[in-house]
């Protein structure tokens, strides 16, 4: 294990910084701790750290066995990007994702799948060309339950039950 000595902002004032660096070329710094994997005690990342993936994603948050778990920020060099809840290497609970395509969507997961209530909004010129923002329901990645779908350019708005992405009644 090696000591670190960081600059980043984010792990300022932690005790025990350790730099880990792995075979495929990623690399992590913050806290670590004991768990088991596979039968075996090994030195996990636990706490707070930052990973940094060899493809230039990035990772910043919390961390528990090895797995993002609790408060986080996830970035990719493609532009999407996600801040929220994490549980047991999943997004989990309430968060923010940020699309290349400029989409947003402000609302619940559950195993990495839009669940449960959100907002998102489809800017101009993309797949709704109007701009639009959807409220409501969704379920595994998709508009599903009570909702409302409210298009920017005139103020049309589609209120009542969705399924699988589509709207089927007021």
């Amino acid at each position: 294990m090696v000591y670190a000595n960081t600059n980043t902002s984010f792990l300022e004032g932690l005790n025990d910084v350790v730099q880990l660096n792995f075979e495929n070329g990623d690399k992590y710094e913050g806290q670590v701790d004991y768990c088991i994997i596979r039968n075996k005690r090994i030195n996990c990342m636990h706490g707070k750290g930052v990973y940094l993936f060899e493809s230039n994603y990035y990772y910043k948050g919390s961390f528990k066995n090895n797995k993002t778990h609790g408060y986080g920020m996830f970035s990719s060099e493609n532009g999407q990007s996600y801040e929220g809840s994490f549980k047991d290497g999943n997004i989990e609970g309430k968060g923010i994702m940020i699309y290349p395509d400029g989409r947003t969507y402000k609302g619940y997961y559950k195993n990495n799948y839009k669940n449960g209530y959100g907002v998102m909004t489809y800017p101009e010129g993309r797949i709704y060309g109007e701009g639009s923002r959807y409220e409501g329901s969704w379920k595994n990645n998709k508009r599903d339950g009570k909702g409302v779908m409210i298009y920017l350019d005139d103020g049309r708005r589609l209120e009542g039950l969705f399924k699988e992405n589509a709207f089927i009644r007021e």
